[in-house]
């Protein structure tokens, strides 16, 4: 009951003031009297241009001619004045037409009413003196029958009567529109809401939940009862105003825009097939090519084909890069074949779209061309250990606008693409396969301790370590001389970029290990002066609480313990 209250608002709202007019449109009829005054109105009109005669709501002819000096505006004036005359002497009132030299005269029972002149025909549709004059007969007669009419108790009493019925016609019509509605709205729910797993992706049941999927699949079913009773109504009140004389017209008129306008919209619908179907001509063909592609670079990417002038990193964005061309070529070839694209509206909508694009699309095309530019310089690749600024880590895609980074803290970092273009960007893993990646660290030791000594203690540590890599030998470089020390560098290879962090973690632990054993101190960074007694820790020490004395030594380090020198 609720939803038929709610529903019934609209037509109710629609219907009350129509029928509050026609309401009183039958019971403040004017009286013949004031009908008379009120029969002709002349259209108020340029003094030069063609002026039109309207009588009772009516239009009856356009006059174009100037004569005897008037304009057609003030013959119109003229001509209403006469027939307020007219009618003011009663009679039969039958209108006909009789030639005279310049036209036609329209005569009221036999009594001059106006002329057709020559030139009030439209020569330009063809139409002739006689023509315009048999139509002005022909619409003053029935102007003057509707006015009759209007003072006819008993005729109006019956379109009283009419307008009552149809009312009636309509409410129960709107009644079954709603109880139709009610039926197809509740039993389309309960089937979306049992359904919604299927017929609806997992996301949008998440965002909007089976109701608000529900609620989606019935706006069809309620956008098309608003139409019906929209239509309803309207024909309600064409019906409505042709019961009437006086406002007669106006219905015809609702029933000619209807009619126009649907035969307008059939007579669209049969122009736009030709085109809609070329349209979906080029869809389908452009479909095809685009399937052929990306099968085609999707054999180069998994290696089943090989061409030289692209490799299995390049093929994608070269794929999806050619794809997005064909598509923009396919949509400007479809363009004008698209029913409305030559309106204003559409032309509007295009010329505001490719404004919106020009002003905001300037970084979205500066990111584009960089990811381009990375990706065919081949500058970064999905896999590779890189570094850019203070990002270091695994490049995990490389898109059209960004790239995404995966650092060894397993922090995925996300970096504009003209952003990598600007920057200087290392890349750790492109010559790891030529020996492994270098990896360097450095000490001071003072000038007292031997340097060969300095450089035998180095090397011990690195052979200790795990992940150094064996095939590559290790160097001990002395990169500077300073006041007070001398700075070594120790350069190891790593295998795998990736496992840098971990292996400088365990080659400082052998450093000090080593430089602890043979009693040499380590004055890093900063060396100054020798204290007055050495600064390091006596292998006794080395497991002092917290620290596990089971820990076990590599075999390499108990190794070179055993050929300690004395």
């Amino acid at each position: 009951m609720h939803a038929f209250g709610r529903w019934l608002i609209f037509p109710g709202r629609v219907l009350a003031p129509v029928l509050l007019i026609a309401m009183l449109v039958t019971t403040v009829t004017p009286s013949p009297a004031h009908a008379e005054d009120s029969a002709a109105t002349p259209a108020v009109v340029d003094p030069k241009q063609p002026s039109e005669l309207i009588v009772a709501n009516r239009p009856i002819t356009t006059l174009r001619a100037t004569a005897f000096g008037a304009s057609p505006a003030e013959r119109v004036e003229a001509i209403t004045d006469g027939l307020e005359v007219t009618l003011q002497r009663g009679g039969p009132l039958v209108v006909s037409a009789r030639p005279i030299p310049e036209g036609l005269a329209i005569l009221i029972d036999g009594r001059f009413l106006f002329r057709i002149l020559n030139d009030d025909a439209n020569r330009e549709t063809g139409e002739t003196p006689a023509m315009a004059a048999d139509v002005a007969v022909r619409n003053l007669q029935q102007a003057l029958d509707e006015m009759r009419e209007s003072r006819n108790s008993e005729a109006m009493l019956k379109a009283v009567g009419y307008t009552l019925l149809v009312t009636l016609i309509l409410a129960l019509l709107l009644w079954a529109v709603i109880r139709g509605y009610s039926a197809v709205s509740r039993r389309l729910r309960a089937y979306v809401e049992v359904r919604s797993e299927k017929l609806a992706p997992s996301w949008s049941r998440q965002v909007v939940g089976r109701s608000g999927i529900a609620d989606l699949a019935v706006v069809p079913v309620k956008l098309a009862t608003w139409a019906a009773a929209l239509l309803l109504v309207y024909q309600w009140a064409a019906l409505v105003l042709e019961f009437f004389p006086y406002t007669r017209p106006w219905g015809e008129g609702l029933f000619d825009n209807l009619l126009s306008a649907l035969g307008r919209f059939g007579r669209n619908i049969l122009a736009a097939v030709p085109g809609l179907l070329f349209v979906a001509l080029i869809f389908f063909v452009t479909r095809f090519i685009v399937r052929v592609i990306r099968a085609f670079f999707d054999g180069v990417q998994a290696g089943r084909i090989h061409l030289n002038w692209i490799d299995e990193t390049t093929a994608r964005p070269t794929g999806r890069l050619l794809i997005a061309i064909i598509w923009l070529f396919s949509l400007v070839a479809a363009y004008p074949y698209i029913p409305g694209s030559d309106s204003e509206a559409f032309k509007g909508i295009g010329v505001f779209v490719g404004l919106m694009l020009s002003i905001g699309a300037s970084g979205v095309v500066n990111q584009a061309v960089s990811g381009l530019m990375l990706m065919y310089t081949k500058a970064l690749r999905p896999g590779e250990f890189v570094q850019v600024g203070e990002t270091e880590g695994t490049v995990t895609a490389v898109g059209f606008l960004t790239t995404r980074i995966e650092t060894l803290r397993n922090v995925e970092v996300t970096l504009p693409n003209a952003f990598l273009v600007s920057n200087v960007t290392r890349n750790l893993s492109r010559l790891a396969s030529n020996g492994g990646m270098r990896l360097t660290t450095a000490v001071t030791i003072g000038y007292d301790t031997p340097w060969r000594q300095v450089h035998a203690m180095l090397q011990i540590a690195a052979e200790r370590t795990a992940g150094v890599f064996r095939e590559t030998p290790t160097r001990v470089l002395q990169t500077a001389l300073q006041d007070f020390y001398v700075e070594y560098t120790l350069v190891v290879a790593v295998a795998n970029p990736r496992d840098k962090v971990v292996v400088l973690n365990e080659l400082h632990a052998h450093i000090q290990d080593v430089f602890n054993e043979y009693g040499v101190q380590i004055m890093s960074p900063n060396y100054e002066a020798d204290p007055a007694d050495k600064k390091f820790v006596p292998k006794e020490q080395w497991f002092q609480a917290p620290a596990q004395a089971a820990v076990e030594q590599p075999a390499a380090a108990q190794a070179n313990q055993t050929a300690r020198p004395a």
